[in-house]
């Protein structure tokens, strides 16, 4: 039976320790006992924006003056389809409370796996595990001075790493590879690596990377659920086969000119955002794309960006 399309906006609240903020519900809703983010239903009419302003008045009585798009996602109840929409809330002014008398509790992160979430709901674990920055190496053997300008990379702001080295062999990739896991896990930056899953799991912390013929190949998850998985996609149908692999993460490509590839076809923001509101994971933006792109990327559904140039030093001066 095919249910009408609810749209739902979501506020992801963040305390100065790190929580974030949940709401229980209550009877008679649908659900009771469940544990969500606060939100509701988008009237008629309404902004995004304006939805989630109007459900933070009423559900926890604060006035918000800043939010930006966070993740959209669609999930199939057996009575209901909902269309969810969450917003990182960057500020506002008031006291969160349960303004309709539902329960409200602060939760960190590493916490997410102890409460009853709504099944909708508990993508968002993965969501905010993942940086809006992700970082990818040069190739290898034209960058002097590598180890000392990946000491530079993951002692920023930097927590996703692959390590992207296509002309290396088995051999040699597997020996930086290494050394690599060990800088990464030292400055808490996950590292991830186009290898065989077998090499990957033997890494502690290490994920996996696929490139979209690897992805195009497999019928299920090449890397256990406890280390992440993330994939290089074009199109849609690339899209559709990482979710249904069970990919943690995608990069899309490419949105912009890049200078190995100026005058090639480009996806552009527009069909970006197209394609992004098709699958239910988290999507980076890839191709031409420096950090301060980040807002636009955001706004066509975007985990956030991804790069060489922009985060790497030598690649960023000769690009």
């Amino acid at each position: 039976m095919n249910h009408k399309i609810i749209d739902v906006l979501l506020a992801v609240i963040k305390d100065e320790a790190g929580r974030y903020l949940i709401g229980q519900r209550q009877d008679p809703c649908r659900y009771a006992g469940f544990w969500e983010f606060p939100g509701g239903k988008k009237e008629p009419g309404e902004s995004r924006l304006s939805a989630l302003q109007r459900e933070c008045k009423e559900e926890l009585g604060i006035n918000v003056s800043k939010a930006r798009p966070l993740f959209q996602w669609s999930y199939k109840y057996p009575d209901r389809h909902v269309r969810l929409d969450a917003w990182l809330v960057q500020d506002y002014t008031g006291k969160p409370h349960g303004a309709e008398g539902q329960s409200l509790r602060w939760l960190p992160l590493e916490a997410f796996g102890q409460v009853n979430f709504l099944e909708a709901n508990k993508v968002m674990n993965k969501v905010l595990s993942l940086p809006e920055s992700y970082a990818i190496t040069p190739e290898f053997e034209q960058v002097t001075g590598f180890y000392a300008e990946l000491e530079e990379v993951v002692s920023q702001d930097i927590r996703l790493l692959q390590f992207r080295a296509k002309k290396l062999g088995q051999e040699d990739y597997e020996k930086h590879a290494q050394l690599i896991a060990e800088r990464c896990l030292a400055n808490k930056v996950i590292p991830l690596f186009n290898a065989v899953p077998e090499f990957v799991q033997s890494l502690p912390g290490a994920g996996l990377h696929l490139d979209s013929t690897r992805l195009m190949s497999l019928k299920s998850r090449p890397i256990s659920s406890d280390r992440w998985l993330s994939v290089s996609c074009h199109n849609a149908k690339e899209l559709a086969q990482a979710e249904r692999i069970g990919a943690d993460m995608a990069l899309l490509s490419p949105v912009l000119p890049t200078s190995t590839h100026a005058h090639g076809p480009t996806l552009g923001w527009e069909r970006l955002e197209e394609l992004v509101s098709e699958v239910n994971i988290p999507v980076y933006a890839l191709g031409g794309l420096r950090a301060d792109h980040l807002a636009l990327a955001y706004n066509a559904g975007c985990q956030g960006v991804a790069s060489i140039s922009a985060f790497w030093p030598l690649a960023r001066l000769n690009g």
